[in-house]
């Protein structure tokens, strides 16, 4: 999990926001919340500001969802506003579901979650040792909520600190695509390495403008979530 700039909301949201909250609104909970078309301007809105990954887990799953920082139930208005919303994979938005987790889930365009996770060595995520005990509860609470523990992700990390000491330095190009998975270990393993100008390479590779076409290939097969 990494920070996420939160560039401006797509026109046609801007434009149609006051509609779509409203259909929401008269419609209620047992309806669809968006439809098809709207659904397709946000995905490709949001995935473009990850690269075409999770916000929460970073990775690329070939297909995201839309997922609601503040569940849908929980704020009925917030359905549709840009800063609600994040790209995630089917498993970080289903083990985050509808819970109420009243702002202790770690924000990532406004959180820097590098500044209170630390990796172990075995991929595992920990709050960092001089996080504050408030610091602390909320990374123990993102991990919580987003099950990123789960084995799939801390084997992905494991193994991919052992890729970025291999191909350093001769396929540093690659570690630092923006669309590689992961960048939360790449990161750190770079600092770790003794390198953390190409730390901030990467981030500032990251932060920059997003990779065109990325959305364009997700298209097919996106969950209605």
């Amino acid at each position: 999990m990494i920070r996420i700039p939160r560039r401006g909301a797509p026109a046609d949201l801007e434009n149609n926001q006051r509609r779509w909250t409203g259909r929401w609104r008269e419609n209620g909970p047992s309806s669809d919340w968006a439809t098809p078309r709207a659904k397709t301007i946000l995905r490709e809105a949001l995935a473009a500001i990850t690269h075409g990954k999770c916000a929460y887990c970073e990775r690329n799953p070939g297909t995201l969802e839309i997922d609601h920082y503040v569940a849908k139930s929980v704020d009925s208005d917030s359905a549709f506003v840009w800063e609600n919303l994040f790209p995630a994979c089917h498993e970080c938005n289903f083990r985050k579901g509808d819970v109420d987790h009243v702002g202790r889930l770690l924000k990532p365009d406004e959180d820097d979650p590098e500044a209170f996770f630390w990796l172990g060595p075995e991929g595992e995520l920990k709050p960092r040792p001089e996080c504050t005990p408030p610091d602390e509860q909320r990374a123990l609470k993102t991990i919580e909520i987003l099950g990123l523990q789960r084995p799939g992700l801390r084997q992905n990390r494991e193994f991919l600190m052992h890729v970025v000491a291999l191909a350093l330095p001769q396929r540093s190009e690659l570690l630092l695509a923006p669309e590689r998975e992961h960048k939360f270990v790449i990161r750190q393993t770079l600092v770790r390495l003794g390198r953390p100008d190409l730390a901030e390479q990467d981030r500032r590779r990251f932060e920059g403008t997003p990779v065109e076409g990325r959305t364009r290939r997700n298209r097919r097969g996106q969950s209605r979530r």
